[in-house]
């Protein structure tokens, strides 16, 4: 299952950030749909769920009269965060993303500002140079074959010798590149676009801390 992380500054920074953040979104009153599950790991980190409580329609087959009807249901979708130090990681799709970033800075009542963290392809290859990562398909776009001839195309590096010299070269036309990394026996496919999403092939709760802090020092350091 493909997830997007999401990557936010939260300024200003104070020291107990995430314990404040805690205590006022703990605060938010159960009047509505959506609410949050919150666990409070220290004062500076603190994990989450907001959960997003939808009604849909849905059609179901009624079998003693033989036709299909309508019924209401509520949906429920859960959107991962967490909050360390000075920095909201929000794993899921854009659109509930920025659900939780509205329904934080209203709790909260914008006293902090929310910045997205600018993740850049060029910073992500010297990053990776740094591990035995494997780079699968690399997407380019706008490029030149010719003269007269430019496009798009998918090209599949992972068994060519030094991909790094073809990444680096041509990284201004990078349109998004998928990553393979090796951690303690198992992998990470990761892949990322010039556009600054990340999307990870793993949920939140199937990652080890070392394969988490690997993914951060790509993302983050």
């Amino acid at each position: 299952m493909a997830t997007s992380i999401f990557v936010y500054n939260l300024t200003p920074s104070t020291p107990k950030l995430a314990a404040d953040i805690y205590r006022t979104l703990s605060n938010v009153p159960d009047d509505g749909p959506n609410y949050f599950n919150l666990q409070l790991l220290n004062e500076n980190e603190l994990s989450g769920e907001y959960v997003i409580v939808q009604t849909v329609e849905e059609s179901f087959y009624n079998p003693i009269d033989r036709v299909f009807e309508q019924r209401k249901a509520s949906k429920a979708t859960i959107v991962d965060f967490t909050i360390c130090n000075d920095r909201l990681e929000i794993w899921g799709n854009r659109t509930n993303a920025n659900k939780l970033i509205f329904a934080i800075s209203s709790a909260t009542q914008n006293i902090f500002s929310i910045n997205a963290v600018n993740i850049s392809i060029e910073n992500i290859i010297s990053k990776l140079q740094a591990y035995k990562v494997k780079v699968s398909k690399v997407c380019f776009e706008d490029f030149l074959f010719s003269e007269d001839i430019v496009g798009n195309f998918t090209v599949d590096l992972s068994t060519y010798g030094d991909v790094f010299a073809v990444l680096n070269k041509y990284k201004e036309k990078i349109a998004r590149m998928t990553a393979i990394l090796p951690c303690e026996g198992t992998s990470l496919k990761i892949t990322f676009s010039s556009k600054g999403t990340v999307m990870v092939y793993k949920t939140r709760d199937s990652f080890e801390d070392d394969m988490l802090d690997m993914l951060h020092a790509i993302l983050l350091k």
